[in-house]
């Protein structure tokens, strides 16, 4: 029962998650203010998590003193999921005020219900006595039953009883009904945000890198974590030196590549999250496992020594990937230039590295060339 609504939240989570809390478009489309750059919801939907399988529970043959404890936590989590739900499609502006939710069944009976036994089992208005509950030993195990005293009924005692069954059901039509109108609003903020990045793809074609920076300053400012040199002045720098050396150029590309890569990314992505469950299970199961053959013990098997092992070079490069005082360098540098001695390439640009070592743009330029060099060494010849 529970499994839809934790796939709508796990919706909503990695949308928050990775496009309103990153991007300062995405966020202005929602209720923007200090509250929210807190990531408060976040602490909404961990709440949710924590407490839905206290809702959506399955045993009920509990004795009196159990469900009692349970009737107060299972109500209460039913009336606070209600309240966070407000508050999302406030936040979402969704339109959808509390006078709505009130007028909808699968809100206001089981919020009455928990007002009445637990919220305010004892309830005056302006000092009258309006009505008073408590809660009846004969109840079944499926079941919540209180016993009620009205002004509208002449506080004459009255007996009432619900299926727990029954409140759950309604339950979780009220959160499918209104996380599936945050997320429908959601999406709308995802597509309109796509296609400002088809705005910037268009731009990367082009190849103008002012406009290209200016637009991800706007629109995808998050790619700047990326890359040591992804920020405006020294990407700006580089591409005025493009034609001085092959380090600066390769690294203009390499941004144009992956600022490319990661818009495609963040493309696919939009489209996963936004899958509907069943669409996603349906193309899990269409899915075949492709064949393994094993060899046995009984059938000869060809080793090939032919081919030499190629040189890994991971340790040496992670170990000047950040910037180290010199002997550090000389040491890890040292390293790769004995594995690389044949290579003029990068002996000079870890000559270049160790004279600038406090100098990112040259410093981060050369390592970039680096790793290009020796990752197409590993490529096969063809």
């Amino acid at each position: 029962m529970k499994s839809t609504v934790e796939y709508k939240l796990k919706q909503i989570k990695d949308i928050w998650n990775n496009f309103i809390l990153d991007y300062e478009y995405c966020s202005k489309k929602i209720k923007s203010n200090r509250d929210i750059k807190s990531n408060y919801l976040g602490d909404i939907l961990g709440y949710f998590n924590d407490t839905i399988d206290i809702v959506f529970v399955d045993n009920y043959n509990q004795r009196y003193p159990d469900k009692f404890g349970f009737t107060i936590s299972f109500l209460q989590a039913i009336y606070v999921h209600q309240d966070f739900i407000q508050e999302m499609l406030e936040v979402f502006k969704t339109g959808i005020e509390k006078g709505e939710l009130k007028n909808d069944p699968s809100y206001s009976i089981n919020r009455n219900i928990r007002n009445e036994l637990v919220g305010h089992p004892i309830r005056k208005i302006e000092g009258k006595l309006i009505s008073s509950t408590l809660f009846s030993y004969q109840a079944k195990n499926d079941e919540i039953q209180y016993l009620r005293y009205h002004i509208d009924n002449n506080f004459d005692i009255e007996s009432k009883t619900y299926k727990i069954l029954e409140i759950q059901i309604r339950h979780r039509e009220f959160l499918e009904k209104y996380l599936d109108i945050i997320l429908e609003k959601l999406k709308i903020i995802l597509n309109e945000y796509l296609n400002e990045l088809k705005k910037l793809e268009n731009v990367i074609k082009k190849g103008n890198l002012e406009t290209i920076i200016k637009l991800v300053e706007l629109y995808f400012e998050s790619f700047f974590e990326i890359g040591y040199l992804y920020k405006r002045k020294p990407l700006t720098e580089i591409c005025k030196r493009r034609s001085e050396h092959i380090r600066y150029e390769r690294y203009i590309t390499k941004f144009l590549n992956d600022l490319t890569s990661e818009i495609q990314e963040k493309r696919n992505y939009v489209r996963e999250v936004c899958e509907p469950k069943q669409t996603i299970i349906s193309l899990q199961v269409k899915k075949k496992l492709s064949k393994i053959k094993f060899a046995t013990t009984r059938q000869s098997v060809k080793i090939n020594n032919e081919k030499p092992v190629k040189e890994n070079y991971i340790y040496e490069l992670d170990k000047i990937a950040t910037r180290r005082n010199p002997s550090d360098f000389e040491f890890f540098g040292g390293m790769l230039r004995v594995k690389c001695k044949d290579n003029h390439l990068i002996i000079n640009e870890l000559e270049h590295m160790k004279n600038n070592i406090y100098n990112e743009i040259e410093y981060y330029t050369s390592y970039n060339l680096i790793c290009e060099e020796l990752d197409k060494e590993k490529k096969p010849n063809r």
